[in-house]
Order: C-alpha cells, then sequence, then structure tokens
C-alpha cells in the first residue's frame, strides 16, 4: 500500500493532471520514446507547476514499484538506477496503476477527514482496535503505513485508547508537535496556537513533528497524571491537572474550579451555537466553581447570574450576561 504524503490544497494536482502524468510515464518508458517525446515532455513538464507536482507524485510511486525493471533515464529528470527497457504493454499497465493511485492521493488529500459538528460527539474504533473519542467541532486525519501508525488532528480535542503495537508506533501530530505511544491512553486538545497533550495512563512522548519514524523517540516522556502545555511565545508548562477535569466532557459535563468566568464562557461556548457573552468587563475576572453540563449555556447563564447577582437577556440570539459582580463567593454549582 502506498501512503500519500500530506499536500496542502495549492499543492494538489487535480485528476486530469495526474492522468496526463501517468501517461508521459508510460511513454518515456515504452519501445518509442524519442528525442521528440522526450522535447514534447519537456514543454509539458514546464507548461506549469501542477505539471511538476504531478509528474512528481506519478514518479513517485513509480519508483515504489520494485517488482518492474527500471530503464535508463536522462538527467534532467529524478529517476531510478537504470535497468532493463520495459516494453510499452507493461509500461502501460504501470501508467494506469499510476493514474489509480495519483487520482487516489488527490482524492484523500482534500478529503475533509473525520469531524463532530459544535456540541457533538463521536466515538471511533480504528483498524488496529485503537478507539477515538472525538469532542465537539474536532477533525482529524487517520493514515496508517508500514512503519507508523499516523493520525493529524486539525482542530478540537480527542481522546485516545491506543492499541498495544510495541513494533508499530501510534503518532498523533497536532499544532507543529506529535505525540508518540505505543500502548496507552491520552488526551490531545488544540485551541488556535494552544496545544495541551495530557497522559492518562502508559507513557507518551512529546516532540516536534517528523516524517521520520526513527526520530519519533525524541521529545518530552510524560507520566499518567502529566499534562504538557504549549501556548504561542510561551515556555511549555508541565503540570498535573485532576484527570476527572480533563475528560469530563466524555461524562457530559464541564467541571470549574475557581475559573475565570471569562474562561468559563469561552468552555462553555465550545458546545453550543448559542453563545454566552459577557457585558462588561469587571465582571469577567469572577471565579466559578461547579459542575455544568456541555451545552446548557441556559443553565449556566442562570446559575452564574443567580450567584453574582447579574442579569440575562437573550440579545440576537446571544445570551448576554450584564452588571457587576456582588458576591465574591463564586460557587454556581449546577449539577
Amino acid at each position: 500500500m502506498i501512503e500519500p504524503t500530506e499536500k496542502t490544497p495549492s499543492e494538489i494536482p487535480s485528476a486530469a493532471a495526474c492522468a496526463e502524468a501517468a501517461a508521459w510515464i508510460a511513454r518515456l518508458h515504452g519501445e518509442d520514446r524519442t528525442a521528440q517525446v522526450e522535447a514534447g515532455f519537456q514543454r509539458w513538464l514546464t507548461a506549469s507547476p501542477e505539471h511538476q507536482a504531478a509528474f512528481e507524485m506519478a514518479n513517485d510511486i513509480w519508483e515504489s514499484t520494485d517488482q518492474l525493471p527500471k530503464p535508463p533515464t536522462p538527467a534532467f529528470v529524478r529517476w531510478p538506477r537504470a535497468g532493463l527497457v520495459v516494453t510499452l504493454p507493461r509500461a502501460l499497465a504501470v501508467a494506469v496503476a499510476i493514474a489509480i493511485a495519483a487520482i487516489g492521493v488527490s482524492l484523500y488529500s482534500r478529503d475533509a477527514g473525520l469531524a463532530t459538528r459544535v456540541g457533538e460527539q463521536r466515538n471511533l474504533t480504528l483498524e488496529d482496535g485503537t478507539r477515538i473519542s472525538m469532542n465537539t467541532a474536532s477533525r482529524v486525519h487517520v493514515r496508517y503505513d508500514r512503519t507508523a501508525r499516523r493520525v493529524e488532528l486539525d482542530e478540537g480535542e480527542a481522546y485516545f485508547e491506543v492499541a498495544k503495537r510495541p513494533e508499530w508506533p501510534f503518532i498523533v501530530t497536532a499544532g507543529g508537535k506529535q505525540v508518540v505511544a505505543r500502548g496507552t491512553a491520552f488526551v490531545v486538545r488544540r485551541d488556535g496556537d494552544s496545544l495541551a497533550v495530557t497522559l492518562v495512563e502508559g507513557k507518551v512522548i512529546v516532540g516536534p513533528a517528523r516524517e521520520s519514524v526513527a526520530a519519533a523517540g525524541a521529545g518530552i516522556p510524560l507520566v499518567p497524571g502529566q499534562r504538557l502545555t504549549f501556548a504561542a511565545h510561551e515556555q511549555p508548562k508541565l503540570d498535573r491537572p485532576p484527570l476527572e477535569r480533563v475528560t469530563a466532557w466524555q461524562r457530559g459535563q464541564i467541571v470549574m474550579d475557581h475559573t475565570r468566568l471569562a474562561d468559563a464562557v469561552a468552555e462553555m461556548n465550545r458546545y453550543s451555537r448559542v453563545t454566552l457573552k459577557i457585558e462588561e468587563l469587571q465582571a469577567r475576572q469572577a471565579e466559578i466553581t461547579g459542575i455544568f453540563r456541555v451545552g446548557d449555556s441556559e443553565s449556566f447563564a442562570l446559575a452564574v447570574a443567580q450567584t453574582y447577582h447579574l442579569e440575562v437577556a437573550d440579545r440576537d440570539g446571544q445570551i448576554v450576561l450584564s452588571g457587576l459582580p456582588r458576591n465574591s463567593g463564586g460557587d454556581a454549582n449546577k449539577k
């Protein structure tokens, strides 16, 4: 199985360009290869960056087809080492395989991945038995090959229960970092430029994202209960939050413990399209302690308003908290 390298949409050639590249592979490796064919190929190759990207993709697939002999090739293209000339029927057969694989790569790269909507949670079981619980507004891409099991977290939060395969590393990439595990459970959360990895059980190593599996062992090892947080322009932070609070979303809960109201509102807004808004700046510093239901923004607002004597209003589809807090207790517990 040939695994694609992730590309941005601007770098992905069209299916038509992939098919043309496959046809050129066949002609260049066929018996009718002439100087005129090579000149035509050069003109096609230099006509657009998309042609170059398509040919590079097709050529990588050709190189990966080790069972086929490889012919001598000109210096202007990065080709395999010299070998026997491939007959035209065989070259065409390979070209068809290249076209199918290249188009598949294009479609795979454009795939939206596995995603959850705002307020939605989803449980998945991968082909190796690994289980992923995806939190609200999250997106992952799964890419397994012979050397590693790879998952990319584009956004949101996911809990991973990795099937134990010591010889087959499990690598989660997010925000330029990677988490390497072989059989363990951990949570990865990505909020914009912020990334947090919390180890529940087992062992993981967190470090810079790398394509090489051989270099995947470099980084910061975590032990159960530790959380490693990365934020823009800050040093990585290592702490030990209560695990029941980190994983509360799996039980449909959000746990606040002396949390600033501004942060509490941001957390509640992750789970609902009916967003909360704090009107006065002074109220944002009030502290909230309690357990709340995910997505239940209205009950949260009423509990906060009762605790701090604030006003609650519905304005343009938003729940607005207004007024100045008049109670420093901050206990708005809602079970």
